[in-house]
């Protein structure tokens, strides 16, 4: 190729950002489009139940991980036109198990064993065009880094903003679109085909990163230049990052459908939150700043965790105030999450351990917190460990924060004792100034919960004092 020609292609895709962003927004439109899908096809075989889908949970999150695993491979294939054609190929031999279908290979559903048996059907059947799907996402931001990133210096982790918005627009075209207006087969046969499309933009893509890659410098070279490689700790801070809000995500689902409103397709009011939360950290201008969700994550976690004990009253207050102390805590960790990313050479690490980690909070909620608790503890016990991810800095009130602590403990720790007192035979049915003991003992539950709100909010900045009040405050709640 001349200079001249270079030039040119690397002008060409300089002017296509829009190719990436497509790319992207399209494979994740597909991922999500499937999966409420396969789970029809599959799940009235075995009968479905709370067990059964858990398992289809547990084998989209596992699956993903995959498919992010081989995307962080495949970087260490030092050519990316080799990159391209392997991924080329992966997308190709992946397609030899449509049209999407039920797998026969092992027979009958198994009464003994169905989470194996759903497991084994799945993964034939849908296993490798969804782990391959699920690979763009970081692939293409990682050859995005290597082309327009070192070319003009565009920002690759943005597009994880465009991969988040098909996957939302997915989640609420499914129920609304697709499944009123199309069967079950034509659906299946509709999303095979919308796969093969995907392959000729996924193509189309690879003609523009290949032309451009002899052009653009080793992004891995720069990165080890000047930055080095992300240590154990950091990993770590990301899994954690992570995993709170996946675990939030799945306890303030089941909180919400057990203790506040039972209704039906409620679950995707909190799925839909949780992947708005990262259109906004991952977005190049963000719409909500993050000293904003830092006061507003505060009110509203400090109000979440005074609720807790008053369950049948107010149904729209506690909806928009547990949703809102979700929505804000969970956009607190992805923009932590963003402001802690690595230089683009270790982009595909990055969301390797991003995926081990909402795989490590999903798994908490749905496989061991059921055999280690009786009630829905995981859900304020996670959102008060969210609270640790707050800055630890110095905040307004430092020199008293010791005393606010202690007040706001004194207070949540009331609450308990004053509900206690008001279900109790003497004082319940005592006359005190003209009230009755029941009715003054709850109103004193009140207000010690909004004292210790009060208290809770005014170390807002402190996260550890925080995340103490908060933690004796929804015990205290749930006690």
């Amino acid at each position: 190729m001349s200079t001249q020609d270079a030039a040119a292609a690397t002008s060409a895709a300089a002017r296509s950002p829009v190719l990436f962003a497509l790319t992207i927004f399209a494979s994740a439109s597909l991922v999500f489009l499937v999966e409420p899908m396969i789970a029809k096809l599959v799940l009235p075989l075995l009968g479905g139940g709370p067990s059964i889908w858990n398992t289809s949970l547990a084998f989209f999150q596992t699956a993903l991980l995959a498919g992010y695993g081989y995307a962080h491979l495949l970087q260490r294939v030092g050519s990316i036109r080799l990159q391209a054609g392997i991924h080329l190929a992966a997308l190709v031999l992946a397609a030899l198990v449509l049209p999407l279908h039920v797998t026969g290979v092992f027979g009958a559903p198994s009464s003994k064993h169905p989470a194996l048996w759903l497991l084994g059907v799945m993964t034939v059947s849908l296993g490798a065009p969804f782990a391959v799907l699920s690979a763009t996402a970081p692939l293409v931001q990682a050859w995005h880094a290597r082309t327009l990133h070192a070319d003009t210096g565009s920002e690759p982790y943005a597009l994880y903003a465009a991969s988040n918005l098909g996957s939302l627009i997915a989640l609420l075209a499914y129920p609304i679109v697709v499944e009123p207006l199309f069967s079950l087969h034509a659906q299946a046969l509709s999303w095979s085909v919308g796969y093969g499309a995907f392959i000729l933009l996924m193509g189309a893509l690879m003609y523009f990163v290949t032309r451009t890659a002899g052009q653009a410098p080793p992004v891995a070279t720069e990165a080890a230049a000047d930055d080095a490689a992300p240590t154990w700790s950091h990993r770590l801070t990301w899994v954690v990052l992570a995993a709170i809000p996946s675990s939030l995500m799945m306890g303030v689902t089941t909180h919400l459908t057990t203790d506040v409103a039972s209704a039906p397709f409620i679950w995707v009011v909190p799925l839909a939150l949780y992947l708005i939360t990262f259109i906004i950290a991952f977005s190049t201008k963000p719409a909500m700043s993050e000293a904003t969700t830092l006061i507003l994550q505060a009110a509203a976690v400090a109000a979440c965790a005074s609720i807790l004990p008053f369950k049948a009253s107010n149904l729209f207050l506690q909806l928009f105030i547990h949703l809102s102390a979700f929505f804000l805590t969970a956009l607190m960790c992805h923009q932590a999450l963003v402001a802690r990313r690595p230089t683009p050479g270790h982009l595909t690490q990055f969301y390797l351990w991003m995926s081990f980690g909402g795989v490590v909070g999903g798994g908490f909620n749905a496989f061991l917190a059921p055999v280690i608790f009786n009630n829905v503890w995981e859900y304020p016990l996670v959102l008060a460990l969210a609270c640790l991810a707050r800055p630890w800095g110095e905040g307004p009130v430092e020199r008293w924060r010791w005393v606010t602590f202690a007040l706001g403990c004194l207070a949540a720790v009331a609450a308990p004792i004053a509900t206690f007192a008001a279900y109790s035979g003497e004082i319940g049915r005592a006359d005190i100034l003209g009230v009755s003991g029941h009715d003054l003992m709850l109103m004193l539950v009140k207000v010690a919960l909004a004292a210790a709100v009060v208290c809770a909010f005014l170390v807002r900045r402190r996260g550890i004092v925080f995340f103490g009040i908060i933690t004796i405050i929804s015990l205290a709640a749930e006690g």
